[in-house]
């Protein structure tokens, strides 16, 4: 899926009708850094996904879909722990926790980094090499329904 294409989905997706709730995000997958730089690794990871904080819990809800950096189709979905202790202004840092297709394993656990001003924001994941797999920070942007 093209970046083109993902951004097409994007605006068509802001322009239903849905009934989000006030806090719910889209996201757009985009970018990927790998530490070992191989040429089969994808850089650009398009894809389009669902975040809404919890109101009860610390916690983002989130699902969604993107093209991995091993080329191949990922869907995932799970929540974003956030504590207090780590939350600033517009900064959140916590863990996601959750299940991810088309890796070598389906339960992650992966350091991320929530920033929002206003209706725009994006989020950074981070994962360490582990076996054959390259670490990687990878990079989306978020957009605020409402």
């Amino acid at each position: 899926m093209s970046y083109t294409r993902t951004l097409l989905i994007a605006a068509a997706l802001l322009s239903l009708p849905l009934p989000a709730a006030a806090e719910d995000w889209l996201v757009i997958s985009g970018y990927s850094y790998h530490f070992e730089r191989r040429d089969e690794y994808r850089a650009d990871n398009p894809g389009a996904g669902w975040e809404r904080p919890s109101e009860e819990y610390p916690l983002s809800w989130m699902a969604g879909y993107y093209r991995n950096s091993y080329d191949k189709d990922t869907f995932y979905a799970g929540a974003r722990w956030e504590p207090e202790l780590v939350k600033w202004e517009h900064v959140k840092l916590g863990v996601f926790v959750g299940l991810a297709s088309g890796y070598w394993t389906p339960v992650v656990a992966l350091p991320m980094a929530s920033f929002q001003w206003g209706r725009f924001g994006f989020n950074l994941v981070g994962a360490p090499s582990i076996r054959e797999y390259s670490g990687y920070i990878g990079g989306q942007v978020k957009l605020k329904f409402d």
